[in-house]
């Protein structure tokens, strides 16, 4: 079962999941979780480049309450890329933003371009996360920051057939590793590591929550969005997500690091 009815976020998907996470989210936790993936940096008056932008949410959050005096999104979904120029000039900031729809690796930025890069559960879908790494610490700025959230597993064996099963039913591609093999990617990569934080605790109990508000008081107006079938079966994927969550493979995490300077 997939929403995916143009690309895989088509009107139907981008609609329900403003219901369940808000407006310019595509990722669980709202600004709340940016202010974890940033915790304790100064953004105010720099450049930062948001990758995997979805709708805008972080770069709008990043603008506002951080200070950042430019941002870029980019994204390879035409439909969120849209949204997010329409979310921006709605809230009068598109003089400071920049949505770009591309797909990984086509859009060629100059070295040393950024004192700040970002991402919130976009890694995950990019299978040669080295060379990501490479290429982020080349736009970066010397001590330029690299500050991201991901999807995450416990270790970086072969995903258990329970993993697979809730993988298959998403529809993505989802390549996720341990948040310590992008601990070793990183030191490989010429960064420095700040901090390092798995996230499986919190997580579990926001899954808990968005089946308990997707099942309650949400469960009317996402029929009304996306019909029956697909609200079940939105329901089912949200279960499986659960259960590999609970059983710790599924372990969402952040980390910082800086890049050492040459």
């Amino acid at each position: 079962m997939s929403l995916t009815d143009e690309g895989h976020y088509g009107p139907k998907q981008l609609n329900m999941l403003k219901t369940i996470w808000g407006e310019g989210f595509l990722s669980p936790g709202g600004t709340g979780e940016i202010d974890q993936i940033l915790k304790g940096l100064d953004l105010k008056g720099k450049k930062v480049l948001d990758i995997g932008c979805g709708t805008g949410g972080a770069v709008f959050h990043m603008i506002e309450k951080y200070g950042a005096n430019e941002a870029i999104g980019i994204d390879p979904e035409p439909l969120v890329i849209e949204t997010a120029n329409d979310l921006a000039i709605k809230k009068g900031i598109s003089n400071k933003v920049k949505f770009i729809c591309t797909k990984p690796g086509e859009h060629n930025f100059e070295d040393k371009s950024f004192q700040v890069v970002f991402s919130k559960e976009a890694f995950l879908h990019i299978i040669d996360k080295k060379k990501l790494l490479q290429e982020i610490n080349d736009i970066l700025v010397d001590d330029g920051i690299l500050s991201v959230g991901d999807w995450m597993r416990n270790d970086d064996n072969e995903p258990s057939a329970q993993m697979k099963d809730y993988i298959a039913a998403e529809g993505l591609d989802m390549f996720m590793c341990s948040l310590e093999k992008y601990e070793s990617l990183l030191k490989e990569t010429g960064f420095k590591v700040l901090s390092l934080n798995d996230r499986n605790k919190w997580y579990l109990e926001k899954v808990k929550t968005e089946i308990s508000d997707i099942k309650g008081p949400l469960y009317d107006e996402v029929i009304k969005l996306i019909g029956k079938e697909e609200a079940d079966g939105a329901l089912e994927i949200w279960e499986k997500l659960l259960g590999v969550v609970e059983k710790g493979e599924h372990r969402p995490g952040n980390f910082q690091a800086i890049k050492i300077s040459n």
